[in-house]
């Protein structure tokens, strides 16, 4: 029957299209692991670069507490020369001095900040030089993805471009209750019978519906399972 052979041909059709469709959806998989390294790779560059740019503004900070002192200091310095009594002289001298010690302080602090803010830089810099290279490699690895997952769209396409070839020769209810069955039936909607048995479920079918087969008047479907079937003749018998 013309039907059973367009039927056919519209399931190796589906079927590639659906095997193409599964292994589509593997391949962002593969990627993976590498968009988890880069998630890792920058969070501790940002983690890294927070941290950087905290001790940045401290050391700002302590640069201008530094500089605002010494200024303090010279302009005291200046007032010196205008003071008349001994009292207000050592009053300013011992202002100055304090403010001398509080700086000398403030200098030992920002040594220590500078210390960490060197290695925080450094630290900086790996990150970065890791980020970049796993960034790298993850751009490279999605370009070859995309180009794959395009070369499988192009090839999908002319698959169901065929399919369309194919459904066209046949009624659209069939059609329809094919694709219906097919999805249902994990892509197996036609099957033979052979010997009364449903190929597809491995269930006997009733020797009536097997006369019937055989004779090709009509679409036929599996009592058990609900696939279409057909009849194709034993092999030993068509050998004999």
């Amino acid at each position: 029957m013309e039907r059973i052979k367009h039927l056919l041909d519209l399931q190796e059709v589906m079927s590639q299209a659906k095997r193409l469709e599964d292994e589509k959806q593997k391949i962002p998989l593969e990627a993976a692991d590498l968009k988890k390294l880069f998630e890792e790779k920058e969070a501790e560059f940002l983690a890294a670069d927070k941290e950087f740019q905290a001790l940045k503004t401290q050391r700002m900070e302590k640069e201008r507490e530094i500089e605002e002192e010494r200024d303090k200091v010279e302009k005291a310095k200046s007032k010196l020369m205008s003071i008349k009594t001994n009292k207000e002289y050592y009053a300013m001298l011992k202002e100055i001095d304090g403010t001398r010690r509080s700086n000398t302080t403030r200098e030992d602090e920002l040594l220590s900040l500078l210390a960490k803010y060197e290695e925080s830089e450094k630290l900086l810099a790996e990150r970065k030089a890791e980020l970049d290279d796993v960034a790298g490699k993850y751009r490279e690895r999605m370009t070859e993805i995309t180009a794959r997952m395009g070369s499988f769209d192009a090839d999908i396409e002319n698959i169901l471009a065929r399919k369309g070839e194919i459904a066209a020769k046949l009624d659209k209810g069939l059609v329809s209750r094919f694709e219906t069955i097919f999805e249902r039936r994990e892509g197996v909607a036609i099957a033979s019978a052979v010997n009364c048995s449903c190929t597809a479920c491995n269930m006997n079918i009733s020797p009536q519906l097997f006369n019937l087969l055989q004779r090709e008047e009509k679409i036929h479907t599996c009592p058990n399972c609900n696939r279409i079937i057909y009849f194709e003749m034993p092999v030993d018998e068509e050998a004999g």
